[in-house]
This record gives C-alpha cells, sequence and structure tokens, in this order.
C-alpha cells in the first residue's frame, strides 16, 4: 500500500498567484457591477463577493489546520493528479472530459492510483466526485494548482448563480431587497459552505443559473436561447453532482409554472376548467420527466422502487459518524415502507431548519449552525405570533412563487433532515433550501403589513 502523505492546501507559490487571481477577479467583477448603476441592489453586489472570499480563506485555515481531513482534502487531490497528467501531456484532456467517470482503462488511471494517498481512485470512480474534479481543472491549469485560488473561482461561480436567485426575486418583491441580500448572499452557512472546492459551491452557482435561466424562458421571455443553454448545462452539472437537488427543483418549478399560468385567466369559468386541464398536463409530465431522470444511472437511486433502501443506506452511513465528532441526531429509523419515510418527514424538516438546538451543541463550529438555526426558529415565531399560522399559510398558497418556494425548501429539508443524521454534514447539505424558506417567510412578513421591509429583528423580539 501507498504511504499516505499530506495535503497542503497553502503553498509558496500562493503569495504571487494569489494576488493575481484576486486582481482579475475584481476587474471582472467591478466590470459586471456597472450593469446595476443606479439600483439599490449594486450595493450589495461587492462586499457580498468580498465576504465569499474571506470566508474561504476561514474554511481553508479550518480545514488544514483544524480538522485536518475532509472531502475538500480528496477533491484537491483529484484535481492535483489530473493537474499533473495534463502537464505531461495535454491530450490527456480528452482523457478527462469525455469519459463519466475514470474506469482502471483509462490512460491516466494509474495518476490517481499511484499519487501516494492509496485511495483517490476509488473516488475518481464515482462520477459526482469526478464531475467535481473535472470541473475545477481549467482553473487549476490557469492558476498553477493553487488550492485558494481554485476555491476562490469556485466561490465565484457560487455568488454568480446565488445573485441571479437575488436578482430574480427583487424583480418580483422590489421592496426586500436587503432582507433578501441576507436570505442568500450573507447568510452564514452559504458563505461557509458555499465556496470552495466542493460539491454544494457547484450545485449552489447550477441551481441559481438553472432557476434565473429557467424564469427567463418561461416567465420574463428574455434570452431564451441563451438561458436554455445555460440551463441545460447547469442542470446536467446538477444531475452528476446532487441530482436529488435536481429532482427536488423540478416538480416545485412545474408547479410555480402551473400556478402562475392558471392565475393569468381572468374568467373564473375559463380558469376552473383550465385548472383541471393544466394540473393534469403538468402532473402528468412532472412524473414522466421525473421518471425518465430516475431511470438514469446518476440518478437511479432515487427512483420510486429504491428510494425507502437509498434513504435507509444514507441514514446508516451517516450516523457511523457520530462515533467520530460527537454530532450524530436521529428523527428515527426508517422502516421499509415508503409510509414510514413520510412519518418521519415533518421531524426532518424541523430538523433541518432549527436544529441543532443551543443545547445540542458540541463543538465552535456547531455554535455558528446552532445560532443560526435558533434565528430561524425567532424569526417564525415572529412571524406566527403576529400574523397567525392560518393566515400565514394562506398567503403562502395564494401566490405561485411562494408555493414554489415552500415546495422545494420543504421537500428539500424533509429529504436531508431525516437521512444525514449528522449534524456536521447536514449544515452543509441543507444550505441549498435555506434561502428558499427565508425569502418565503420575508415575503410573507411584508405582505402582512405587520414587519418592516428593512428591519429584520426589531428591539423587541417578542
Amino acid at each position: 500500500m501507498n504511504e499516505i502523505t499530506e495535503t497542503r492546501l497553502f503553498r509558496d507559490s500562493d503569495f504571487y498567484l494569489v494576488p493575481l487571481c484576486l486582481l482579475m477577479m475584481f476587474i471582472f467583477m467591478y466590470i459586471k457591477r456597472r450593469k446595476y448603476n443606479g439600483l439599490q441592489m449594486q450595493r450589495y453586489f461587492i462586499p457580498a463577493l468580498v465576504w465569499r472570499l474571506v470566508f474561504v480563506f476561514f474554511y481553508a485555515v479550518i480545514v488544514q489546520y483544524y480538522y485536518g481531513a475532509g472531502d475538500t482534502l480528496m477533491y484537491y487531490r483529484g484535481v492535483t493528479d489530473m493537474y499533473h497528467a495534463v502537464s505531461d501531456d495535454w491530450s490527456h484532456l480528452a482523457d478527462i472530459f469525455l469519459v463519466e467517470k475514470m474506469e482502471p482503462s483509462n490512460p491516466i488511471y494509474t495518476y490517481f492510483m499511484y499519487d501516494g494517498h492509496s485511495v483517490t481512485h476509488y473516488y475518481m470512480e464515482n462520477a459526482g466526485t469526478f464531475a467535481v474534479c473535472k470541473f475545477a481543472l481549467p482553473f487549476s491549469l490557469l492558476f498553477g494548482n493553487s488550492y485558494v485560488c481554485i476555491s476562490f473561482c469556485l466561490s465565484l461561480f457560487s455568488f454568480a448563480g446565488c445573485w441571479r436567485i437575488y436578482k430574480m426575486f427583487c424583480e418580483m418583491f422590489p421592496r426586500l431587497q436587503w432582507k433578501f441580500a441576507l436570505s442568500i448572499l450573507f447568510l452564514p452557512s452559504i458563505l461557509f459552505w458555499g465556496g470552495s472546492l466542493l460539491k454544494d459551491s457547484i450545485c449552489m452557482g447550477s441551481l441559481g443559473f438553472a432557476l434565473y435561466a429557467a424564469y427567463q424562458i418561461f416567465f420574463t421571455k428574455r434570452k431564451v436561447f441563451v438561458s436554455l443553454i445555460i440551463l441545460l448545462a447547469c442542470c446536467t452539472l446538477l444531475l452528476y453532482i446532487k441530482p436529488y437537488i435536481l429532482l427536488c427543483l423540478l416538480p416545485a418549478f412545474i408547479l410555480w409554472m402551473f400556478l402562475g399560468f392558471r392565475k393569468r385567466i381572468a374568467d373564473s369559468g375559463v380558469r376552473r376548467l383550465a385548472t383541471l386541464f393544466l394540473f393534469a398536463g403538468a402532473l402528468v409530465g412532472g412524473v414522466l420527466l421525473l421518471g425518465k431522470l430516475t431511470q438514469t444511472e446518476l440518478a437511479s437511486q432515487y427512483s420510486t422502487e429504491r428510494i425507502v433502501e437509498t434513504a435507509q443506506g444514507l441514514q446508516d452511513e451517516y450516523s457511523k459518524l457520530e462515533e467520530s465528532t460527537g454530532s450524530g441526531y436521529s428523527v428515527g429509523p426508517i422502516g421499509d415502507s415508503f409510509a414510514s419515510l413520510i412519518l418521519l418527514f415533518p421531524l426532518g424538516v424541523i430538523t433541518t431548519f432549527f436544529r441543532p438546538f443551543l443545547f445540542e451543541v458540541r463543538n465552535p463550529l456547531m455554535l455558528i449552525s446552532a445560532l443560526e438555526a435558533f434565528a430561524f426558529l425567532c424569526l417564525i415565531y415572529m412571524a406566527f405570533r403576529k400574523i397567525g399560522f392560518r393566515r400565514f399559510f394562506k398567503t403562502v398558497f395564494s401566490s405561485p412563487v411562494l408555493v414554489f418556494c415552500f415546495v422545494f425548501a420543504f421537500v428539500f429539508a424533509g429529504i436531508v433532515g431525516v437521512t444525514t443524521a449528522n449534524f456536521g454534514s447536514l449544515a452543509r447539505y441543507k444550505i441549498p433550501c435555506l434561502p428558499f424558506f427565508l425569502m418565503m417567510v420575508f415575503i410573507v412578513m411584508d405582505q402582512s403589513g405587520k414587519f418592516s421591509p428593512s428591519v429584520v429583528f426589531g428591539r423587541r423580539l417578542f
């Protein structure tokens, strides 16, 4: 067996590569910033990016000197092996980008097998892991395989996707630009986990690009051809890396489209008749589309026949982390039927949005997550107390975009809350649904007329 050597995230070359990378990024971003001259949202553009880059550096320090291990190290080893292979022979780019995953017959397989870590080649045989490394390789080649520069570039992609979500909601609800910025641009969980060399960075960026592209195609009718290309590319990325995000997003967006088209019909009789046909069409189309996706090898574990088995396997896998990290939790064992999974769903939702509780904190990083979850709990308490539980959900279900937020956020939260079983992993996996939940709450609070659009927590919390 090969001797496992230390993976260093900080190198001497970073002293000149990192400033070069930052200079290029900020020149590019200042040019992009001009598009928003005279708009309130412009004030958040550069600060949001700066905070992301600060958190990228903070995350790298934590991984290198506190944890000493993590998924990001494994991805960096894979990217490093690809970097060496391409540096030796540029024709190896075809051996990387023209395959879904690494096979023993691939000419560069030995780069992963004999890189001094003995397990990298096994990880590269997974299509999702291999896709992350492929996505990061161009940035590695551009900046001399600097981990910090690669992470900065992925953070920029994640920021660009989040900015599109922010921009989309600001177009629909311009009064809430500050609260939307807090929800998607400055939320601590997204800043910490939504950057760096991780699956989550690519997924957050892809989610934002895909959603905004679909919004332009089906609602605003702008840049349809370009948006279609972006939508297909980003959905493909999600399918390879985290297919369950795409499987949660598609039904929610189809429902948004259905309700949006229904709402445009002025005549009540025609609207009732159209509702039947639109609903049937949306339901059949959604089922067929999801069925087609789950027939692929990449998402087959999420098919109706295997979803319970997949959930049980994920819960067992993450529960094993409790022994080593002490951050495990349980919402109850998943039985052998789909009904048992549904029964645990509400507990999964509560766990995702409102846990860990403060008394469950076991380490400093859990404290940050717990404080954020406590803020979510205080916010929803304020909303229910002043608006009322019934009126709150009546407002949600009266708006197609709020229904979209509700369905995506709650379905996603229930899935990850039930299956993860470890607070450390949950803090990372739940970030796609947090901004939609938070923006939904802010919109309902604003439409009630009982809350200021510029104040989140007043002097008197209760």
